[in-house]
């Protein structure tokens, strides 16, 4: 880890960050407390992040399919999205193409439209009619931008993750974030 740890503690205005990431998330991550020297950055980062994970306008497995291609060179966005891809319906097989930045051929075709975008973006290159075509025959303006959202927010905590040396969980503890999820994602009353 780059810097050391902020103790939340020590400052109220901290604490309750802490305690309003803690809310929208089930936890504070690693990679939320690497922001907790500028608290006020960590809250609206971690707003964005939350919009991205249970705001947008996308499936679930829609959601994890952007993190995965975003993430998959960084280690610790891996280690916890690859269970949260798994759960939400992803297959080991086309968590190995994500791995290998290959668009999975099982996937339906929207699905299959959204991962070509992602890669799309993530080259920098700008998006060809090629790819615009079929992500805009699948998903709505809205939608386009919930990915596009997503994307962006991953690629910038991601880059943040390697350069500020986010160590990854401990398994009992990224089973915590899975169980949140589960939750989040069960239908109301169940």
């Amino acid at each position: 880890m780059l810097l050391p740890p902020a103790d939340p503690s020590s400052s109220s205005a901290l604490a309750a960050m802490f305690d309003r990431v803690a809310a929208s998330r089930g936890w504070v991550s690693n990679a939320m407390k690497s922001f907790a020297h500028a608290p006020e950055g960590l809250g609206v980062f971690s707003a964005v992040g939350h919009y991205s994970r249970y705001g947008t306008a996308l499936t679930e497995l829609q959601r994890e399919l952007v993190i995965l291609l975003v993430g998959r060179s960084v280690p610790y966005a891996w280690g916890h999205h690859v269970p949260l891809g798994l759960q939400a319906g992803i297959t080991q097989a086309q968590i190995d193409d994500i791995a290998a930045g290959r668009v999975p051929e099982t996937l339906p075709e929207p699905d299959r439209a959204l991962c070509a975008y992602v890669l799309s973006f993530l080259a920098g290159r700008g998006t060809g009619a090629e790819v615009a075509g079929p992500l805009l025959a699948h998903f709505s303006p809205r939608q386009v931008t919930d990915i596009t959202l997503i994307a962006a927010y991953y690629l910038a905590l991601g880059t943040s993750i390697l350069a500020l040396g986010v160590e990854l969980e401990p398994p009992e503890v990224l089973a915590i974030e899975l169980e949140w999820q589960r939750k989040q994602s069960a239908p109301q009353g169940s």
